[in-house]
C-alpha cells in the first residue's frame, strides 16, 4: 500500500469516528466555598459564580458537607421521674436548614434535617421547685460534635436539580448566586409519646447551628 492510499484511509477515520466524550459546550464547575455558621437566631450565607455558559442550563449538582452542634437546657417540672419510662419516651431537638435565594424562594440543597433523641441524657429527677436548670431535675448540655448521631465530623450529601424553576437561581444575572442559611430549630415534645403534658418540660434549644461547605457546583448544559 502506499502512502497516498494510507493517509487516504487515515483521513477517512478521522470523519468517521466521533470524538470522544468530554465536557459539553458550556459545562463550569466551581468550589470549594464556606458558609457562615447558621442558627435560627444568627443565619448563614454563601455564595458562587452563577452560570455563564453560552447554552441553556439542563441541571446543577451540589455536593455539599455539613456539621451540627448544639446546645439545650431542661428543667423537669413534674413531681414523678416519667423520663423513659413508659407510657413516655424520650424528647428530641429537630432542626431543617432552609437554603434560600436572594427573591427569597428556596432551593432543593440535598442537606436533610437532624432528629436527635435525647434518649442518651441522664434521667431527670422529680422537680425540685426551682426553675435552674441544674441539679437532680435540670440540666444543660452543649454538644459540639455528636459522634453518635454523625460519626464522620463532615456528612456530604450530593443533589440534582434539574427542574426549569428550580434552575432560575442558578442563572443570576449580576453573575452571583448568594444563598442565606436558615435553620428551623425546636425541642420536640409530643404529648404523650414524649412527655406527659405539654408543661412537663422547662428550657428547649439554646441554639443548633449547621457548618456548611459547599464542596463543588456543576453546571451542566
Amino acid at each position: 500500500m502506499n502512502q497516498s492510499m494510507l493517509a487516504g484511509l487515515l483521513a477517512g477515520l478521522v470523519v468517521c469516528f466521533p470524538a470522544s466524550a468530554g465536557p459539553a459546550r458550556g459545562y463550569q464547575t466551581y468550589g470549594p466555598f464556606t458558609a457562615t455558621s447558621a442558627t435560627m437566631q444568627d443565619p448563614g450565607d454563601v455564595s458562587f459564580p452563577s452560570y455563564s455558559g453560552g447554552v441553556p442550563l439542563r441541571s446543577v449538582r451540589l455536593t455539599m458537607r455539613h456539621h451540627i452542634s448544639y446546645a439545650f437546657r431542661l428543667e423537669n417540672q413534674e413531681p414523678i421521674v416519667w423520663w423513659g419510662e413508659a407510657p413516655y419516651g424520650y424528647p428530641s431537638i429537630y432542626s431543617f436548614p432552609w437554603f434560600r435565594t436572594e427573591a427569597g424562594g428556596v432551593i432543593q440543597s440535598g442537606v436533610p434535617s437532624w432528629t436527635i433523641s435525647l434518649c442518651t441524657v441522664p434521667t431527670l429527677g422529680p422537680y425540685d421547685g426551682i426553675i435552674d436548670f441544674a441539679g437532680p431535675a435540670g440540666m444543660q448540655r452543649t454538644v459540639t460534635w455528636n459522634q453518635c448521631a454523625q460519626p464522620d465530623y463532615w456528612t456530604t450529601t450530593v443533589q440534582v436539580i434539574d427542574q426549569p424553576w428550580a434552575l432560575a437561581p442558578f442563572q443570576d444575572a449580576d453573575g452571583t448566586v448568594e444563598l442565606s442559611i436558615n435553620p428551623m430549630t425546636w425541642l420536640q415534645k409530643d404529648v404523650p409519646t414524649m412527655v406527659p403534658t405539654e408543661g412537663s418540660l422547662a428550657g428547649g434549644v439554646d441554639w443548633f447551628a449547621w457548618d456548611v461547605i459547599v464542596d463543588r457546583v456543576e453546571y451542566n448544559p
